[in-house]
């Protein structure tokens, strides 16, 4: 076999144990630095006031250069700390920063200091009474909508509204890298100049202060810069070692110009892409910053420094693992409530590689290797890595990929550029740019440098139960299970959805699926409208000038990302547990109207009761392979036409920005959602875990994954721009050697040919699992593929790890 793993240097091997051994903190000196300045400055409102505070944290948030470091940037004082974010949502700061909890929970503890917990309390109720998102949107809140707080399938309440920013996007890093923030600074201060000349007729004070923004958020990056400069001269002065000397001088060299101006090399073009997303996420809470296509970024400057000899290739190496453990060091504290959708410190920073380029040729370049490289060798769960799949992907690339895969769960997925760009260009992108697409997030597709999309609506709004949908549908609306809320638990006579009628009411499997939509575009709806005006409020709260600067369109149109300024503009809404509804739905089907096994009373029966009682119905529903996933036409249909109805209700809403997209991928929600769900008529009992993505039902594939690729691939997938995501599970055994990888390849080839958007890989066993769940001390470097994001599994909540043993281990 061709692909080999190149050898770590020493100091990435000490930089890796460092990462893996520190425990994580909270630091509060972004918190600090904004608490004070907004405090500081009541006269300041809107993008003004971010622009201006943005520039107060560059020019005063702390610089380090740790010892073996050559990429430098941090968005905290401390290694591996992460920033707090109080604009946002302040409840959990107060509930767990500040009482300290956050430090003894079971799952991604941060570690804090007494002196920075005593800052927080005597401060954040200056944000808990109005001046964070959290804060602000309660004051807007849809009182219509209250009746319907927690109704079990948009999870949204009053609570929760927007405790996490809108995000997961890719803005122009080629342009910062390739333009630099002096030209984009002056750009902004020559159209300023040209609005005041003209009189600022009509609303262009509003582009004007647009403008102006850009300018000072610009020359607040390149101060930044310039303080890391500085600090390396410093170093450089005392150094004695003539080796780390020379490395200091170049560093000097490269942040002295770097972001202010052009990369002239791969190293400039590589610490620009870093800096740039150090301030990206000291602006925007690190909700899903995508770093898009960072092959192309780097690969030309790369082929330009080999070809001259400027550097060579193992130490271009070395510079992209040390890259990429930056990257893995940065994270961020959430709350435990957030932490259980995405655990394990993971942050949706993803990175893109291969693709075609704007003429529809492979792009895959040297970079593209050694993204590959620094996964597989380096074994890290972050930054999350896709590669996009054409027609004319080169078979070393598939051997690399699927190589990598085996060794780091999951990394990278595999996205399929024919179904991607055709979605995307159904959502209005030019064939161009819809070519120069970036999954975002988790696996998400948007436009590269130039899309709004806010795959995760306001991040804390994001999905829809439609298990929870179907329940209501033959339960009138009601919840057969209470769930948790804060006016004290919705409970089954409680009318929360449409009033539909119950099953044992219902005459014809054509009614039970009437009910269904019904309680689908019912919820949808209020989704959007709870959604919009979110937004609508946090547009004012939490302009992004350092996003905007270089996003495609804010400077055409004199306009911020949050008010519509990029070129292209969404929001996304991602449904959960479509192979729960397409098995619910088949078997009220099978057993109450075609082979009369039972009535539809007993069935609804013996879901209220959870299938106490009932045990016999249930172990035939589940013994069965009349599932969705076994390439059984009708239950696949009917996932078919579950999915395009949620599809249709989606993207015929409209939101501030523009179209709703939508989505089929459920991070980890799937399990929390479970738990939150009554028992479904596919057999499950309350509170387990539903599907993931567009996965079938857990361990109900039962006839290989041939069957399930032609299962899932009955979904229409290019109606889900906003992305899909299915999760294959294999044993180590049927993948071992060549024959192994041209197997899995052709699996992933033909499912993309029968129209596959995504897929995303295990190679382990539940043995192996079960053991590392057993013994965590010797699986501590175990990579494994959750959903959208991979984690090391030792630290999943034992509810995640329990749905990933539950996974059909699949043989070839």
């Amino acid at each position: 076999m061709s692909w080999t793993l190149k050898p770590l240097t020493d100091r990435v091997v000490r930089q890796r144990e460092a990462y893996r051994d520190t425990q994580p903190e909270v630091c509060i000196a972004r918190y600090r630095i904004l608490t004070e300045f907004y405090m500081s400055h009541p006269e300041l409102n809107g993008i003004l006031r971010r622009a201006k505070a943005m520039r107060e944290i560059f020019e005063k948030i702390p610089v380090r250069i740790d010892d073996d470091e050559v990429i430098v940037g941090a968005q905290s004082a401390k290694y591996r700390a992460g920033a707090l974010y109080p604009e946002n949502c302040v409840t959990f700061i107060k509930d767990e920063i500040g009482s300290g909890t956050i430090a003894t929970r079971d799952i991604d503890p941060y570690l804090i200091s007494d002196e920075d917990r005593q800052y927080i309390n005597e401060t954040i109720d200056y944000w808990l009474k109005g001046e964070s998102t959290h804060a602000k949107t309660q004051a807007y809140y849809p009182e219509e909508y209250a009746a319907h707080d927690f109704n079990g399938v948009t999870m949204i309440g009053r609570m929760t509204i927007s405790d996490t920013p809108v995000g997961h996007f890719v803005t122009g890093y080629d342009k910062a890298i390739r333009v630099g923030f002096k030209a984009i600074k002056e750009e902004a201060e020559r159209k300023q100049a040209e609005i005041l000349a003209q009189g600022m007729p009509g609303d262009t004070n509003s582009q004007y202060n647009f403008y102006r923004a850009v300018a000072i958020a610009c020359d607040g990056m390149i101060t930044l810069t310039k303080r890391y400069a500085a600090l390396a001269r410093e170093k450089l002065a005392v150094e004695k070692d003539p080796k780390r000397k020379k490395e200091l001088e170049l560093m000097v060299e490269t942040l002295s110009w770097t972001m202010e101006n052009p990369a002239r090399n791969f190293i400039e073009a590589l610490q620009c892409l870093y800096m740039y997303q150090t301030c990206l996420c000291l602006e925007a809470n690190m909700h899903g910053i995508t770093f898009g296509r960072v092959d192309q970024y780097l690969g030309d400057f790369l082929e330009r420094d080999l070809q001259s000899g400027a550097i060579t290739e193992d130490y271009a190496q070395e510079l992209m693992d040390l890259f990429y453990l930056k990257v893995a060091e940065m994270n961020k504290p959430w709350s435990n409530g957030a932490t259980q959708s995405a655990p394990g410190y993971t942050s949706g920073q993803m990175m893109a590689m291969g693709g075609v380029d704007k003429d529809g040729n492979d792009a895959s370049n040297k970079v593209t290797y050694m993204m590959l490289q620094c996964m597989a060798r380096l074994v890290l769960h972050d930054p999350p890595q896709s590669l996009r799949i054409h027609k004319n992907t080169p078979p070393e690339l598939w051997e690399a990929a699927i190589e990598t895969t085996k060794i780091c769960g999951g990394i990278p997925t595999f996205e399929n550029d024919d179904v991607i760009i055709a979605a995307l260009m159904k959502r209005g992108l030019t064939l161009e740019d819809a070519r120069n697409y970036s999954p975002i997030g988790c696996v998400e597709p948007g436009g590269n440098g130039n899309d709004w999309p806010a795959c995760g609506g306001t991040g804390s709004m994001s999905y829809i139960n439609l298990p929870n949908a179907l329940l209501l549908a033959i339960n009138d609306g009601r919840l057969p299970m209470p769930l948790f809320s804060p006016r004290g638990g919705t409970t089954s006579t409680e009318q929360v959805g449409s009033a539909t009628g119950r099953l044992y009411e219902m005459d014809s499997f054509e009614q039970v699926k009437e009910a269904y939509h019904k309680q689908v575009e019912y919820f949808v709806r209020w989704h959007v409208m709870v959604n919009n005006n979110a937004e609508y409020v946090t547009r004012e709260l939490l302009p992004l000038p350092v996003v905007s600067a270089t996003m495609g369109g804010c400077m055409e149109k004199g306009k911020d990302v949050m008010y519509g300024g990029a070129k292209y503009n969404g929001s996304g809404v991602p449904g959960i547990g479509i192979g729960n509804v397409a098995d619910s739905l088949f078997m009220i089907k099978h057993l109450c109207f075609d082979t009369k096994k039972c009535t539809t009373r007993e069935l609804y029966d013996a879901l209220l009761n959870n299938w106490q009682g009932y045990e016999d119905l249930q172990q035939y529903i589940k013994s069965s392979n009349l599932h969705y996933g076994n390439a059984h036409p009708e239950a696949d249909q009917l996932a078919a036409w579950a999915s395009e109805k949620f599809a249709e209700v989606v993207t015929s809403c409209t939101g501030p920005r523009g179209r709703y997209t939508a989505a089929m991928f459920p991070v980890t929600a799937n399990v929390m959602f479970g738990m939150m769900t009554g028992a479904t008529p596919d057999g499950r009992s309350a509170g387990t875990p539903l599907a993931d993505g567009i996965s079938p039902v857990q361990q109900m594939d039962k006839n290989g994954p041939t069957a399930v690729v032609r299962s899932v691939a009955t979904i229409d997938q290019s109606l889900f721009a906003n992305g899909t995501l299915l999760n294959m599970k294999f044993s180590p055994s049927c993948l071992s050697g060549k024959d192994g990888v041209e197997k899995l390849s052709q699996l992933i080839q033909t499912y993309f040919e029968l129209g596959g958007m995504e897929l995303q890989i295990n190679v382990i066993s539940a043995e192996i699992l079960k053991d590392a769940q057993k013994n965590p001390e010797n699986y501590k470097n175990l990579v494994v593929r959750v959903a959208g994001f991979s984690a090391y599994f030792v630290e999943l909540h034992i509810t995640g790890q329990n749905d990933l043993i539950s996974r059909t281990v699949l043989e070839m």
